[in-house]
This record gives C-alpha cells, sequence and structure tokens, in this order.
C-alpha cells in the first residue's frame, strides 16, 4: 500500500517537474493562449507515457501546418494587396478624369459666361442700332413724301405761270395785230388787260419762294406795262411787255426744268437712304437674330454645365471618401495581416521550443 502510494507521489512530482521545465523553457510565451495549450499537450503526452517520437512527429506536423498556414496568408495578403492597389489606382484615375472634367467644365463655364456678356453688349447694341435705323428710315420716307409734295405744288406753280404768261402773250399777241398806233380799248380788253396784271401779281407772290430772283425782276416791269395799257396802248409799251413775257416764260421753263432735276437728284439721294437703311435693317437683324440665337444657345449650355458640374463635384467627393475608405481598409487589412504573422510566428517559436525540449529529452 505504501509502495503504490509512493508512486502516485513520484509520478506526480514527474508531471510537475515536466511542466515546470516547459514553462521555463517556454519564458515569455507562458501566457500565450497557444503556449498554454502545448504545454498540456506535451505535458499530458508525458504523463501518459506517450512515445517522445510520436510526440516530436506531432510538434513537427503541426508547424509545418503553422509555416503552410504562413504562407497561404502570404500568398492571400500578396492577392488583396494588388487587387487593393488595383482598386485605388481606378479609384485614383476616376478622380483625377473627374477632377479634370471639373476643371474643363468650369473653364468652359468662365468662356461662356464672358461670351454671353460680350453677346448681351452686342445685342443692346444692335437693338439700338435698329431703333435709330427705324426712326431714321421713317425720316427718310417723311422727307421723300414732304419732297414729292413739295415738288408737285411747285411744279404746279410754275405751269400755272408759264399757263399765266402764254394766255397774256395771246392776248397781247392779238392787241398788236390790230395795227393801230394808239389802240382803243373795248371794255372787254381793258377788263382782261387789268385781269392779266392780277393775275401776274398773285403769280409773283406765289413764285418769290421757289423762283430765281433774275426771273421775279421780270414781274414788276410787266405788271407796270399792262396797268399803263389799262387806259392806253402805246406800241411800243407793248412790244416792251411781249419782249418782257417772252423772257418771262422762257425763265420760268428754266426754274420749271431746274425743279424737275433737283427733284430727281434729291428722290434719289432719298431713295438711295431709304435703300442703305433697309439693307442696314436687314444685316442688324440677321446679326440680331444670330446674336439671340446664340444666347439661347449659351444659355442652355450653361444650364447643362451647372448639372454636370454638380455631377463632377459628387464624383469628386464620392470619389474621395471611396479613396479615404478604401486606404483605411488597406491599413485594418495590413495591420491585421502584420498582427497574424506576428501571432503565427510566435506559434512556430514556440513548436520550435517545445520539439527542441523534446530533443533534449531524446538525447538524456
Amino acid at each position: 500500500m505504501k509502495s503504490a502510494l509512493l508512486v502516485v507521489v513520484l509520478i506526480a512530482c514527474m508531471q510537475a517537474t515536466t511542466v515546470s521545465e516547459l514553462k521555463e523553457r517556454l519564458s515569455g510565451y507562458g501566457d500565450h493562449p497557444f503556449g498554454s495549450s502545448m504545454i498540456n499537450l506535451v505535458s499530458v503526452n508525458m504523463k501518459t507515457g506517450g512515445s517522445l517520437n510520436e510526440l516530436k512527429q506531432l510538434l513537427q506536423q503541426i508547424k509545418d501546418e503553422l509555416i503552410a498556414l504562413t504562407q497561404l496568408q502570404d500568398q492571400e495578403n500578396g492577392t488583396f494587396t494588388r487587387r487593393s492597389q488595383v482598386d485605388l489606382a481606378k479609384l485614383q484615375a476616376t478622380l483625377e478624369q473627374a477632377q479634370q472634367d471639373l476643371d474643363n467644365q468650369r473653364q468652359e463655364q468662365s468662356s461662356l459666361n464672358n461670351e454671353l456678356s460680350t453677346l448681351q453688349t452686342r445685342v443692346r447694341e444692335d437693338q439700338a442700332a435698329l431703333d435709330r435705323n427705324s426712326r431714321g428710315s421713317g425720316d427718310a420716307q417723311s422727307r421723300l413724301d414732304a419732297e414729292n409734295t413739295d415738288f408737285a405744288a411747285k411744279f404746279q406753280d410754275y405751269s400755272d405761270a408759264i399757263l399765266a404768261c402764254k394766255e397774256a402773250q395771246r392776248l397781247l399777241m392779238n392787241l398788236r395785230g390790230e395795227g393801230a398806233s394808239l389802240i382803243q380799248l373795248t371794255q372787254d380788253t381793258k377788263s382782261n388787260l387789268i385781269q392779266t396784271k392780277e393775275n401776274f401779281q398773285k403769280i409773283k407772290e406765289i413764285l418769290e419762294a421757289h423762283t430765281k430772283k433774275s426771273s421775279l425782276t421780270l414781274f414788276q416791269p410787266i405788271i407796270e406795262g399792262l396797268a399803263e395799257m389799262t387806259t392806253k396802248v402805246n406800241p411800243e409799251t407793248l412790244n416792251n411787255v411781249l419782249s418782257l413775257v417772252a423772257r418771262l416764260i422762257t425763265a420760268l421753263q428754266e426754274g420749271q426744268d431746274q425743279l424737275e432735276a433737283n427733284h430727281k437728284t434729291q428722290v434719289e439721294n432719298l431713295t438711295r437712304l431709304g435703300d442703305d437703311l433697309r439693307n442696314e435693317k436687314q444685316t442688324l437683324q440677321v446679326s440680331l437674330a444670330t446674336a439671340n440665337n446664340r444666347l439661347k444657345e449659351i444659355q442652355s449650355r450653361l444650364n447643362e454645365l451647372d448639372g454636370l458640374i454638380n455631377i463632377s463635384n459628387a464624383i469628386v467627393e464620392v470619389t474621395q471618401l471611396n479613396i479615404q475608405d478604401a486606404t483605411r481598409i488597406n491599413e485594418l487589412e495590413d495591420q491585421e495581416y502584420s498582427n497574424q504573422k506576428v501571432s503565427r510566428q510566435t506559434e512556430i517559436d514556440i513548436v520550435d521550443r517545445l520539439i527542441e525540449y523534446i530533443n533534449q529529452k531524446l538525447s538524456e
């Protein structure tokens, strides 16, 4: 009975010694969960009388699996790193393209705003020029209408004056045809001479506004001669008046011809002015329409750019956030991988020390 008890005590002492040796062998790893597990594995094996060679083989198998697991983690980490680098490169390319698009859009927006301002100024100037053109066209037409009206009135005045002169000429020619040195006037002849004198007085007043002064000087001696002949007809006075009337007819005809020539020139000038204004109006209208169409195009593009810039800004912001997230994930993965690698190496070191311990026991 005492012998059995002694064996139990001896085995317990041996087990305590083994555990103590193992903990000493694993100095610095004793509190490691894997180290504690491995100490239990070895101590139990040795306690139960297991083969040290088999235990060594088991430890070597564990080490090989740990090394294989480390290599697998290295491969997986390498694959993850490469994939992350590709993903980050894609995100960076997306960010750079979005930033480039944003810069281009903002440059186009600035250029279009400058063009918009220039076109708005041009539209205002063209519209002001068109308004001036419209007033000029109205003025030219008014001047042309006034010229035609004035010409018609003056031309008629000349025609009336020439007709009156010719009627007076016929009257005087009839008097001279009687051949007497002193013609006895009938009441009708006297009335006709008085009427003719009055007609010349009226014509003179009418033509004073637009007849050459040289022709107006002929009226007064004619009027005076006619006045004299209302009492008696002196052949010398008669012939003198006839001569003056003939000269007046010629002068009036020349004045009428000059009036017509001047009118033609004025009409041509005003017509040409009207044509120039109409051509200018067409040019301004085309320019204004073109500018307004371009303004619509610019405004439409600016509205479109506002949307594109908002989209580009959103892409830039989202991509920057994605890059930040991806970078954080990579950092966490790298830290996790580093921690796992350190942990795995610690486990391998623990197994190595245990194998050394077994080898030592085998050599004793």
